[in-house]
């Protein structure tokens, strides 16, 4: 079966959503249309599909095209079923991994299967075949691989932004004043909800929160510590970011013709599942402009924007899990114990989405099992060495073992009979 052109095949899909073809089956059928030669069939009602495999007949061997032809078809299966799992996007991301665990070893994933009929023309032969693929077994695979991880939950944080054209004066906020009283040109509240949401942040809704209990005590800006977090609790929130906003117009030099304004941030976060201040943090921004509110926007924009990315970088990504998956490498050839040493230090070296990889050795001299942190899954990860080929190691994987991946590591310059082929 020839998968070398997946990318003029995710062309082809793309071009077919744009027809509206109307089922994923449909776009399953594209999807497999283009792999072989000849047409292709495929089907699916739950965990049924339908293929058709070609071969060519080898000087007249019916039965070694028939059985070439029949693994073409079992192979066309697992890629529809694989189309059905995931968006064309990320099958086209990982399809030298998905070929190599999931395309390449159909008698796996393809739970038993009936010829519906097969003739020989102009030396190929035709096999259809309808089956049935195991996929909850697909998906567990897809999963352990980082493949087809679930969903992970948003970060969801309570915006609290209280503005002032000063410290000195009095602060506008949402949950302690009437919006119509804004005293600011610009809703600062609003251009950091922006780019929080530009950074993949969720929000909650402020108007779905009863103000009742987020009175603030006399003489403060934002409610108690307490009342706060209850709030962020029941809103299902995170972390709540409370933030002091002021803008200021800067005194103008003799001739100036810009008008200078300067937005300054001070930023708490409060971290709803410590339930304690886990941050604190300021910037300012200056804006330019003829225009005094052409300024001010430019000087709000640039001040939310660094506050979004310093709190996002120092707080959100810092929480963010980190994956753990294990490698069992196989070495071939007359040294293994060199180039497990050699191949793991560049394997660290090439790939900075490793943050720890811990290596031992098995009872097998040739084999090293390699405990790996990394900040990307683990089919990411492969992916990139398969295609970096660190040092000139090239990578064959073999089966997923829950998170354990097997892979053959053959050394620069192996000939075939030493790297097992």
């Amino acid at each position: 079966m020839n998968l070398d052109y997946h990318d003029t095949m995710l062309n082809m899909i793309r071009n077919i959503r744009r027809l509206n073809i109307f089922t994923t089956a449909a776009i399953g059928v594209a999807c497999v249309l283009f792999f072989a030669p000849g047409s292709t069939c495929a089907q699916n009602t739950a965990s049924n599909y339908t293929a058709q495999g070609i071969a060519s007949v080898p000087d007249g061997n019916i039965s070694s095209a028939r059985a070439m032809a029949l693994t073409d078809a079992q192979q066309k299966i697992v890629l529809a079923a694989l189309a059905d799992q995931m968006s064309f996007e990320k099958l086209s991301n990982y399809f030298t991994t998905l070929q190599e665990l999931f395309i390449n070893r159909p008698d796996v994933y393809v739970q038993r299967f009936k010829i519906l009929n097969e003739t020989t023309l102009q030396d190929t032969h035709h096999i259809s075949i309808a089956a049935f693929v195991e996929n909850e077994l697909l998906q567990r695979d897809l999963e352990s691989i980082g493949v087809h991880s679930p969903t992970e939950k948003t970060t969801k944080i309570l915006l609290m932004v209280a503005e002032a054209l000063s410290p000195d004066t009095n602060y506008f906020s949402w949950w302690a004043a009437d919006p119509s009283e804004r005293i600011l040109p610009i809703d600062i509240g609003k251009q950091m909800a922006f780019f929080f949401r530009e950074r993949g942040v969720g929000l909650v809704d402020n108007g779905k929160i009863s103000t009742l209990t987020l009175t603030p005590h006399a003489g403060s800006v934002f409610p108690g510590q307490e009342a706060v977090l209850t709030a962020a609790r029941q809103a299902e929130a995170d972390i709540v970011v409370l933030v002091k906003a002021t803008l200021n117009q800067t005194a103008a030099q003799p001739n100036d013709a810009f008008t200078q304004v300067q937005c300054n941030l001070k930023a708490e976060i409060l971290s709803v599942k410590k339930h304690a201040s886990i941050l604190q943090t300021a910037t300012n921004a200056l804006g330019m402009n003829f225009d005094q509110d052409s300024a001010a926007q430019d000087a709000v924009a640039k001040a939310c924007s660094r506050l979004a990315e310093t709190i996002t970088d120092k707080v959100l990504v810092a929480n963010t899990s980190k994956h753990a998956y294990s490698l069992r490498c196989t070495f071939p050839g007359a040294r293994p114990e060199s180039s497990a040493q050699d191949f793991f230090s560049l394997l660290r070296a090439t790939l900075p989405e490793i943050v720890q990889i811990n290596v031992h050795e098995t009872e097998d001299i040739s084999i090293r099992m390699a405990d790996i942190t990394s900040i990307v899954d683990s089919a990411t990860l492969i992916q990139k060495a398969m295609y970096a080929k660190p040092g000139g190691y090239k990578l064959k994987l073999g089966v997923i073992e829950d998170t354990i991946i097997n892979l053959t590591v053959i050394p620069p310059g192996s000939t075939n009979a030493e790297s097992g082929q």
